[in-house]
Parts: structure tokens; sequence; C-alpha cells
């Protein structure tokens, strides 16, 4: 995509202040970020793009550049979403999300029919459950890593105001809807590509082993069931717009040519 100047601005949804950056002209972009990620986690995807677009980032509360709410849940971040469409996405985007903002993308679309365009799904949203044990979770998330990691981050703008107990909570939130998301997939009225990792638990360890292969079977179930969607696996972690950023690229380019000039029938 041509190099164009990026406006940076804040919107407001009740007290939170979202930090929205948005560049280019044509067909909107926007993008959803994952748990625990922020817009930095887009660039190399919207470098890479082709097509003229609009493209849109943001902050979820809690992340990068917006500000901090308290008693967090799905739902807040679901209700961040709504700001920013209502206030910022203007007619019909194309939304790409990843991890969380899949699904929050999925959930948004099936509750506003007409409003997008169409759903560019990165390793999210998948009906499966792989939380079997939220205090599992919480001693794997309560690591210096984790807990002090998010301060070094803010040097390269990708920081979050996460606890452990608020990064345990959401992951099995989150993965507790998921159970249920294939209600939402009923209700969809727009295209539907999906880009899934094959090793989105990791490589090794039986931990990672099991959850690759429910992911796999999640993945496979909602093919089965929604043959209209474009399902693809890569064979790569979760990390996909750190790893596949070019392919994701291409490959968010084809869908939005699609979306603009569809397959006439013969």
């Amino acid at each position: 995509m041509s190099s164009t100047k990026t406006r940076c601005y804040k919107v407001a949804n009740g007290q939170v202040k979202l930090a929205v950056s948005e560049t280019g002209q044509g067909q909107t972009l926007l993008f959803f970020n994952g748990l625990g990620a922020t817009q930095v986690c887009w660039k190399r995807i919207t470098r890479a793009l082709d097509g003229q677009y609009r493209i849109v980032t943001f902050d979820f509360r809690n992340h990068g550049r917006s500000s901090t709410a308290h008693g967090l849940s799905l739902e807040s971040f679901q209700k961040d979403a709504e700001a920013i469409m209502d206030q910022v996405a203007g007619h019909r985007p194309i939304v790409v999300g990843w991890s969380m903002g899949a699904d929050l993308a999925v959930w948004y679309a099936a509750a506003h029919p007409g409003r997008i365009a169409g759903l560019f799904l990165i390793d999210g949203a998948v009906p499966v459950n792989l939380v079997s044990d939220p205090d599992e979770i919480r001693q794997r998330l309560d690591t210096p890593a984790v807990r002090f990691g998010p301060l070094l981050l803010y040097l390269i703008g990708m920081g979050y105001r996460l606890s452990v107990d608020d990064l345990t909570n959401l992951t099995v939130e989150i993965n507790a809807r998921r159970e249920h998301v294939l209600t939402a997939y009923d209700q969809l009225d727009c295209p539907v590509e999906m880009v899934l990792a094959t090793k989105t638990s990791g490589e090794n360890g039986e931990r990672a082993e099991r959850n690759n292969q429910l992911w796999k079977t999640g993945g496979e179930q909602l093919a089965h069931l929604h043959p209209e969607i474009s399902l693809r696996w890569l064979d790569n972690s979760h990390q996909l717009p750190f790893k596949e950023p070019t392919k994701l690229a291409r490959l968010i380019d084809d869908f939005a040519r699609q979306i603009h000039q569809p397959n006439i029938a013969h």
C-alpha cells in the first residue's frame, strides 16, 4: 500500500478513551486485535497490502495508548468494538480479527446484520474450549515474563495493563464463549474467510499436542457446518500476524477484491 499520512486520535466510549490510527482511502479495513496485543501487531500486514484501502486500527481498553478501566470482561471489549464501529468504521467495513478480535468480530456481525461487508478471521472464533483447568492457566501465566514483560513492551508501543488474574479470567471467558460461537455463525450474512494455525498452542508437550488437535477438530467442525466459509490452515503458531504478514496481506487483498467485485453467476 502506498505511503500516506497516518491520523491518530482518541474516541470516547463512556469514560474510556480508545486510541485510533487511520490512513489511506478506499474500502475500509478495520482491524480487531487479540488479547494482550495492540494495533502495532498489524503494521507489517498493512504495509504489505497492495489494494487501495482506508486502514483503521485501534487499541482496546487497557492496551497500548488507550486508557485504563477496571472490571474487565469480554463484554467490555465488545463495547469498545461497538464504539469504533459506530464512530469510526463508516459504511460496511471489512473487519479483520485476530484471536480474541476474531471472536469479537463474529459476535458483532451476528448482532448487526448488514453492517459488515466481510470478515477475515485469523486463528480465533473456533467452536472449541481449550481451557480444561483455569488454575493451570493462572499458574502458566503467573511468571515474571507475563508480570513485567508489558513494561518493556511499552517501548515499542505494545504494552498492556492486564494483571495475571485479568488474563486468566479473560482467557477462561473467551474459551467458554467459543462453546456457543456456532450460534453466531448461524446468523452471519456476510462473506467469511478464516485462516487457522496448525500449532496454535505451540509445538512441545502434551498440552500443546492436545490443544492443537482440539483446535483442528473445532475448525473442521466449523467448515463442515458452514461450507460457505473459506477456511485454510497455515503450518505455524498462533502469532500469525508476526510470522506470516506477507501471506496474510495477500489473502486479505484477495478477499477484499472478491467482495468489491463479486463473481457473477453464469
